[in-house]
Formats: C-alpha cells, sequence, structure tokens
C-alpha cells in the first residue's frame, strides 16, 4: 500500500512539504530523480502561494524629478540579474516510492535551519555594504561613484536573500532595510541620476540618427553634455538599412559603440542592432533610433556594474 504522504503531506512544526511524482516510462530510477525535482518545485510553489509583496520596493529613492529613472532601474535590474538566485540547500528528499506506475517524492524543508543560514548571509552582505559606506570619495561625478559600485551587487543579493527569507520564515516577515544602508542606496543613486555623458557621432549614419538617440537618453534619465564635461562618452558608428515588406517600413540600425571615460579609457565596447517598423518609413527610422538610445542605456549600466567595480 502507498504511504500516506503521497496523496496527503505530512504536518509538523517548523517543516515545509512537498510532493512529486513521475509516471514510470522504462526506468524507475529516473522516475524517482524526476519525481524529487517536482516534490522541489511543490515544496516551493505551496511556500510562494501565502507570500506576497514586491521586496524591491525597499529601494525607493528617485532623481530630483519625484520619480526613480529608467537608468536607475536598469542599473538596479543588471545588478540583479548578475546574481545567481537563492537556493534552500535545506531542502531534503525525506522518502520516494514505486509502484508498478508511478514514482513518487518527499520533500521536507527545516524552515528554521534555512531562515537562520539566510539570516547570517544578509549579516555578511549588511557588514560588507557599511564598509563601502564608510568610504568618501573625492572626485567629479564618477570618481565618487566608483568606489561605491560593488555594492550594487551586495544589495541584488541581500534583497534576494531577504525574499527567500520571507519564504521560508514561519512569521512571513520582511526585513527592512536599515535606515544607514537605506542612506547608502539613496547616495549611489543619487550619483548616477548625476552622470553626465556625451555622444561622439562617428560616421554619417549616426549622424542621421543623433536626435532620436538623444531624445531616448535624456528620456530615461541620463543628462547628455558636450564630450568635454561629460563623466562618460559613447562613439557611435552606425549604417541604416530599409526594408519594405506588405506597406510596412523597416528600418534595420546597425550601431557600433564604445564607451570611454574622460582619460580616454574605453570601457565597454558594443555591436547591436536596432530595429523600427511602421507604415510611415521616418517612423520607423525614428523608432529604430529610439531603439538604439535605450540599447545604449542598458550597456551603460552592464558598464558600471562590471566594468568600473
Amino acid at each position: 500500500m502507498a504511504p500516506s504522504w503521497t496523496t496527503q503531506p505530512p504536518r509538523k512544526s517548523g517543516m515545509a512539504y512537498g510532493i512529486g511524482s513521475m509516471e514510470i516510462y522504462g526506468s524507475a530510477t529516473d522516475a524517482v530523480q524526476r519525481a524529487a525535482e517536482l516534490a522541489r518545485i511543490d515544496l516551493v510553489s505551496q511556500l510562494r502561494v501565502t507570500v506576497s509583496g514586491d521586496f524591491s520596493s525597499d529601494i525607493t529613492e528617485t532623481s530630483g524629478t519625484g520619480r526613480t529613472t529608467d537608468v536607475q532601474r536598469n542599473v538596479r535590474s543588471y545588478a540583479r540579474s548578475q546574481v545567481p538566485e537563492v537556493q534552500l540547500d535545506e531542502v531534503v528528499i525525506r522518502e520516494t516510492y514505486t509502484d508498478t506506475r508511478y514514482a513518487y517524492a518527499l520533500a521536507e524543508l527545516d524552515r528554521q535551519a534555512a531562515a537562520a543560514r539566510l539570516r547570517r548571509a544578509i549579516d555578511e552582505q549588511e557588514t560588507e555594504l557599511r564598509r563601502i559606506n564608510a568610504l568618501s570619495p573625492t572626485g567629479n561625478t564618477l570618481q565618487q561613484l566608483q568606489p561605491l559600485l560593488p555594492a550594487l551587487t551586495v544589495f541584488a543579493a541581500r534583497e534576494k536573500n531577504v525574499e527567500q527569507l520571507a519564504l521560508v520564515s514561519t512569521s512571513r516577515a520582511s526585513l527592512a532595510l536599515p535606515d544607514d544602508l537605506r542612506t547608502l542606496q539613496q547616495r549611489i543613486d543619487r550619483l548616477v541620476d548625476q552622470l553626465k555623458v556625451a555622444v561622439e557621432l562617428m560616421d554619417r549614419g549616426a549622424a542621421e540618427i543623433s536626435g532620436n538617440v538623444i531624445e531616448a537618453l535624456t528620456s530615461q534619465g541620463l543628462r547628455v553634455h558636450d564630450s568635454e564635461h561629460a563623466d562618460l562618452v559613447f562613439y557611435v558608428n552606425a549604417t541604416l538599412s530599409h526594408r519594405e515588406q506588405d506597406r510596412s517600413h523597416y528600418v534595420f540600425v546597425d550601431s557600433r559603440v564604445t564607451i570611454r571615460d574622460q582619460q580616454g579609457r574605453a570601457l565597454s565596447s558594443f555591436s547591436k542592432q536596432a530595429r523600427g517598423v511602421s507604415g510611415i518609413e521616418d517612423v520607423a527610422r525614428q523608432t529604430a533610433a529610439r531603439n538604439v538610445g535605450q540599447m545604449l542605456s542598458t550597456e551603460l549600466a552592464a558598464t558600471l556594474v562590471d566594468h568600473l567595480r
């Protein structure tokens, strides 16, 4: 007879359970392995049902306009994408069972042990953030910002740990960001907001789309200046091509971009294609140009997180 847990998970204080089942097609061992994977998924899914709220809302500092800019969001989002997902190492497969048709697995999580580990990790991250917060760099905006940039991935890692803590903790309480670390977050946000960038047009194609590119950068919250006074300079080459099909115009912009600092050092270089589609050729071209501007903003975020740390 099948164990009772195959249909009804156990109830035990401080523990969470998940059940997985898989029809056996040939290898019972493979079916058990797959059932175990599904049991882990089921366990986490059940925990998520009772967790609500967006913990990234801790980050609320905005630019002088009173709104978070696209550039600030891009930087945070890119930093978060570079941090591995938090694994619940405490999840174990407590039991398995097979009959003639199905394999079953019971996953178990010691929620108190998982919560304790996550709190230790958060404490370590907050210690590192306080070390960074104690720095007092001087100079232009980029020079003030650069020593603080390692905090971006630490904040992102802490945020993921806090989300997992809320998931496994029996109290379901979120761990708020301490005031001194919120101040550091705001400090970085303001410096990102104050960065000055310039766009150097290196060929005719770049000149053709310059107005829409600069408009896109400005709308995302970047301060566009001349090269002499900029913290970072985008050197842009572009080749435009056009195709018409089914009364729609397709404009493609093959862009080659290098980002340099005030000393002329190349921090990042990339080649990407942007596309615009419309029934009107000029509108398609404008859309493609604005997409180039969005790519520049995204690459700026990657440059800040990856190349200036």
